[in-house]
């Protein structure tokens, strides 16, 4: 996985698309950026909430880039959310084959040194109570996340405000993410920030080594205590229970329900390319010193199953097939939760549904398109409608309630409106 965002990187130079940091000040940080914390009662623990869980949003979390408010039972508290740069300290380091010369220390002895610079950075995070009063403030330097993400990418980045996740009562934790990238381009990482209501850094996670390789998924904070970091379960009694199965590789990771979640993985490994197979010019292969890998499926598991219904330990409930997930920039597994009939279902645009009881983890059907009757108006009394669209294809359902497994369907070609 670490190599497959290398054949990417190749493009820095002329990057694929510019993404702009969400808040960078080149100034001279300041002399006293101690964390602060001032004694603030814990809130007391809110009431178990119904299970709320819907697999189809696939953006969990707070608006990125702001500041945020966020309640404990009846009580509002306030985030706020700042990253800053300080151009008077810079850093070098020698890339590790992701950074390429745009970023060189001196570019005359880049091809020898392989250095790169860029500059001392910081995010700070600080909470208040419901009366505005600070409970902490907390300051992270682009050296703590080393061990979670390639220092070569975390030097040459600009910060990035962290992105609140939410608030975990069972263990009075307050969650975020963070991408790390490099500049004008569309590659970055990105990391799980865990705070103690005090302030102090329980953790902190790698959730994806790369956009480009990610699996569709967000990192959540559980209701019983466990952690969803994208690559792995943290577990309340400090042990983890890794996701990542190698010879294959994770390319989905949702919860179904505040206590189980679905994998689903496809087997084989990355290999590499002769350079000039790969189609890679001499710059480019100075730039990101890569020889294009490709991805090499393991035949002898095509039968096997490669989805999971797992509990929020890493116990494998159900398996089953399933290889309508997507690739772009990572992976997605297009999908759609009916509360009426309490399924998800899960898109294969050659194939049909896969229907997932949320109430029941054993009960999984897969329904193909042969087994749909095309739609022909009008709609049936009852009958629920939803959509579900791909890069090829507009999909239109149309289920009745009573029947969860009895659809009439529409396909049109996808057009972007």
């Amino acid at each position: 996985m670490h190599r497959f965002f290398c054949l990417l990187l190749a493009c820095l130079l002329g990057a694929c698309e510019q993404r702009q940091p969400v808040s960078s000040t080149p100034a001279r940080l300041p002399a006293n950026v101690a964390d602060s914390v001032v004694s603030a009662p814990v809130p007391a623990v809110p009431v178990t909430q119904p299970d709320t869980t819907d697999a189809s949003r696939t953006v969990v979390g707070y608006r990125e880039g702001h500041d945020t408010t966020f309640y404990i039972g009846r009580q509002q508290y306030r985030l706020l959310l700042r990253a800053e740069t300080d151009s008077t300290q810079p850093l070098v380091t020698t890339t590790e084959g992701i950074v390429g010369p745009a970023f060189a220390d001196d570019t005359s002895t880049f091809a020898q040194t392989k250095r790169v610079r860029g500059y001392a950075g910081r995010q700070i995070i600080t909470l208040l109570d419901p009366n505005g009063r600070q409970v902490f403030r907390r300051v992270l330097h682009k050296p703590d996340f080393y061990s979670v993400a390639n220092r070569d990418i975390i030097t040459v980045s600009e910060p990035a405000r962290p992105v609140f996740v939410g608030y975990q009562a069972a263990t009075q934790t307050l969650g975020f993410t963070l991408d790390i990238g490099i500049p004008y381009s569309d590659v970055w990482q990105r990391c799980l920030i865990l705070l103690g209501f005090d302030g102090r850094v329980k953790q902190l996670a790698t959730s994806y080594w790369s956009n480009w390789d990610a699996p569709d998924c967000a990192p959540r904070l559980l209701p019983d205590g466990e952690v969803l970091t994208c690559q792995e379960l943290l577990l309340p009694n400090k042990q983890r229970v890794s996701l990542l199965k190698p010879p294959a590789q994770l390319l989905a990771a949702f919860m179904l329900t505040d206590t189980t979640l679905c994998t689903v993985y496809r087997y084989g490994q990355y290999r590499n390319q002769p350079a000039a197979a790969a189609g890679m010019s001499d710059e480019e292969e100075l730039s990101a010193d890569f020889q294009g890998p490709e991805w090499v499926a393991d035949k002898r598991r095509q039968s096997s199953p490669n989805a999971f219904v797992i509990n929020a330990r890493g116990q494998v409930r159900h398996s089953f097939q399933y290889h309508g997930y997507r690739e772009q920039i990572g992976f997605w597994v297009p999908r759609r939760y009916l509360w009426q009939t309490h399924t998800y279902y899960l898109l294969d645009e050659e194939r049909g549904l896969t229907a997932l009881d949320k109430h029941n983890a054993k009960s999984i059907a897969t329904i193909s398109f042969k087994e749909m009757q095309p739609f022909q108006p009008p709609r049936l009394p009852g009958e629920v409608r939803f959509q579900m669209k791909t890069e090829g294809h507009d999909f239109t359902f149309y289920v009745d309630p009573t029947q969860p497994r009895r659809l009439r369907y529409q396909r049109r070609p996808h057009r972007d409106d």
